[in-house]
């Protein structure tokens, strides 16, 4: 990052406020007394000057010329490009989380103990998770389960599903019935897709609403996507709130961690929203003072204010940090102040998080993605019943003594 940075001020004219980097200095690099030398590094096998950060010769065709260090010395080193990784004992470089040197349905994934060693990025072959069903694809980026046929983690006029490889895909096959011939572009339906606003992209293909669709927005006369800011207020989601043998309706409603105020919009807690000055907006929509001197961060649960950093009032190993989840632009100044991992181990937040997020449960210590294999046996997936309890449980379709259910994580952790 550092290295870009001071590229980046060098072409701008700003370069006089910003260090060089160590291969810059000709005492470490014999080709910074080059013209533009300092975009260059020494290859010793051949006694030459090569662009840094080039694919290809005197490398691999598909690693780049990288700095690396060697005593006090900046050296020239053939790495992977980031995104990419090799298997050991290699030189090629593949793409993570796509098939790559893999088999049918396997994956290339980082193996993040790798990158402390000699600077290599390795990677290796591993199968996707599994997801709840076969509605379900696993992502390997994000590790996440996403519907099929709906836009996941695709850009816009791309639907995710199975590709050739046997992974999830980002595709768009102009015989899919989610094909869109006005610009090309597959969306998934009872989203907004390519359609105008109170519109949602049907079977068909074509744009309409219907008044007994849970989309349906009896104010407006639009329909919107579940989910989505849709035709609410600031700090609302349109989302299913009533299930009935007549059909499901979807509401306006705040967000979590917001509070409705009496203008009618919703603003995120101990933030400003429409208070006064010195003012911060707090549960029920109420706007008090601001508790905590400059400098200090608020927190709910013992209703007192800390300075960054100190470890009181959290567990051990994590220290008071700023809310990260509030976006200042948007939301403004946050006071809330957030347990965090400080410079020791910690995973309880990682394991509480898992609490309010959907589709998660903690087990063995751990996060993990409900409906999934995770850290159950072969022919197991992890599921929550009613009562809140985790377990692993057969899949569907699987009887002992083939699968291991019924298996009570508390005992295990």
């Amino acid at each position: 990052m550092a290295t870009w940075i001071w590229l980046a001020a060098l072409f701008c004219g700003t370069h006089a406020a910003v260090l060089p980097p160590p291969w810059a200095d000709v005492r470490r690099n014999p080709c910074a007394a080059h013209p533009r030398g300092w975009l260059m590094l020494y290859w010793p096998i051949d006694g030459k000057c090569y662009t840094i950060y080039q694919k290809g010769h005197p490398c691999p065709e598909t690693q780049e010329l990288s700095p690396g260090r060697w005593g006090g010395r900046t050296i020239a080193e053939c790495k992977c490009p980031p995104g990419t990784a090799q298997l050991p004992h290699t030189t090629t470089c593949h793409k993570l989380f796509e098939r790559g040197p893999c088999r049918a349905g396997e994956y290339f994934a980082p193996v993040e103990e790798s990158f402390n060693k000699r600077g290599e990025r390795q990677g290796m072959c591993v199968r996707p998770q599994q997801c709840a069903d076969e509605t379900l694809l696993y992502w390997p980026a994000d590790g996440k389960c996403y519907y099929r046929l709906s836009q996941g983690p695709c850009y816009p006029g791309a639907i995710l599903d199975i590709g050739d490889d046997g992974l999830a895909n980002c595709t768009c096959d102009p015989d899919s019935r989610n094909f869109w011939p006005l610009d090309g572009g597959c969306y998934a339906h009872f989203t907004r897709g390519p359609c105008d606003k109170g519109l949602l992209y049907l079977p068909g293909p074509r744009c309409g609403c219907e008044s007994h669709m849970p989309h349906y927005h009896n104010e407006t006369g639009g329909c919107y996507e579940l989910d989505s800011v849709g035709p609410c207020p600031r700090g609302h989601t349109f989302r299913i709130t009533q299930v009935t043998a007549q059909g499901s309706k979807a509401e306006c409603k705040c967000k979590s961690f917001h509070a409705r105020a009496a203008d009618g919009a919703c603003y995120r807690l101990y933030t400003r929203g429409p208070c006064e000055q010195d003012e911060m907006i707090a549960r029920g929509g109420r706007c008090i003072k601001v508790p905590c001197a400059r400098g200090r961060l608020y927190v709910p649960e013992r209703r007192r204010c800390y300075r960054p950093g100190t470890p009181e009032p959290c567990p051990v190993g994590e220290v008071v940090a700023f809310d990260f989840d509030a976006r200042p632009a948007l939301d403004g100044l946050s006071h809330n102040g957030v347990c965090v991992c400080g410079s020791g181990s910690c995973n309880r937040k990682e394991v509480e998080a898992c609490t309010a997020r959907k589709g998660t449960a903690a087990y063995g210590g751990a996060c993990h993605i409900l409906n999934t294999q995770g850290p159950c046996p072969d022919g197991s997936w992890l599921v929550k019943e009613g009562t809140g309890k985790v377990k692993c449980q057969c899949r569907p379709g699987r009887v002992p003594p083939e699968c291991n259910g019924d298996i009570d994580p508390q005992a295990k952790s």
